[in-house]
């Protein structure tokens, strides 16, 4: 009997990043930080021989985000609105999908703002492409 490819692990290189107001195209080349942990909190008693751990709050990592840089200032603009606009926050949309297109896990990341901008050192020796990074900064998931 054949296995079904719905029983195959999901493969990590077919995904899109949706950021309200940036062009649907603004593809990367990798995402990083997708992370959450709750905080343990140690509770000691009196007359117990052991601490009590207890669930705290949620944290969530810095998520990383690298494309090749092109003639358009998409990504440091998005930097920028974290530093002049008071309505900068925004939620970002991450959708991982099969070989076949179909989304199979999304994550979003609310409250995000862009906390840092980078591109990557230049080289007169290197053909290599240019890359760029942000680095975003979120509350929480949705």
């Amino acid at each position: 009997m054949a296995r079904s490819a719905e029983n195959d692990p999901l493969q990590k290189f077919k995904y899109k990043v949706s950021i309200p107001g940036y062009p649907a195209g603004m593809g990367f080349q990798t995402v990083e930080g997708l992370r959450r942990e709750l905080e343990t909190v140690e509770y000691r008693e009196g007359g117990y021989g052991h601490t009590h751990k207890l669930t705290g709050q949620e944290s969530v990592d810095t998520v990383t985000m690298a494309k090749g840089a092109f003639a358009n200032e998409n990504l440091e603009d998005l930097y920028k609105k974290s530093l002049q606009d008071p309505e900068h926050r925004k939620t970002i949309t991450i959708e991982l999908m099969d070989k076949y297109g179909s989304v199979k896990r999304t994550w979003r990341l609310a409250e995000a703002w862009v906390k840092s901008w980078e591109v990557d050192g230049l080289d007169a020796e290197s053909s290599d492409p240019l890359q760029e990074s942000i680095e975003i900064e979120f509350e929480h998931y949705l």
